[in-house]
């Protein structure tokens, strides 16, 4: 049974096209779920931007539609203080042992924080689509939903 998202299917076959880019997992079962729960992401977003896969400009109206959907917070001078203060053992100077000034380390703890809440807030985002949406052969939550066939 392949995989549907909102009435648009996903076969066995575009699974295990994508599994290629799934290098992070060292067992089969994983890859094949983190391959089919990339196109279902990818589907909804699709869908929720109105166009098709393959589509010229597909990747430019997903970018602006999470702009446009997923709100990211600056992180401030007192939250970068406030992780610098509570892991300083990621700031050690190599050479002598002791943390690095906040001074030198506060561009790097900014984007981790801004990297940190984007991939929060789009996280959020996609689980407010999965819950309107009406997904078939695919849970995010159980692997064993799956039933993608190993030829």
């Amino acid at each position: 049974m392949p995989i549907k998202v909102n009435h648009v299917e996903i076969s066995d076959d575009d699974v295990f096209q994508e599994m290629q880019y799934q290098t992070d997992s060292n067992n089969v079962e994983t890859v094949i779920f983190k391959a089919a729960q990339a196109l279902v992401v990818q589907q909804l977003l699709l869908q929720a931007v109105g166009v098709e896969k393959g589509a010229t400009n597909e990747e430019e109206k997903i970018n602006q539609l999470l702009s446009d959907n997923v709100t990211i917070p600056t992180a401030s001078i007192e939250s970068c203080k406030r992780y610098f203060d509570n892991n300083q053992d990621r700031f050690l100077d190599k050479k002598i042992g002791e943390p690095l000034p906040f001074e030198l380390v506060e561009t790097y703890i900014r984007e981790y924080l801004q990297n940190q809440s984007t991939t929060s807030g789009i996280s959020e985002y996609i689980k407010m689509l999965t819950a309107e949406a009406n997904i078939q052969g695919f849970d995010f939550k159980d692997p064993s939903v799956m039933n993608i066939k190993i030829q």
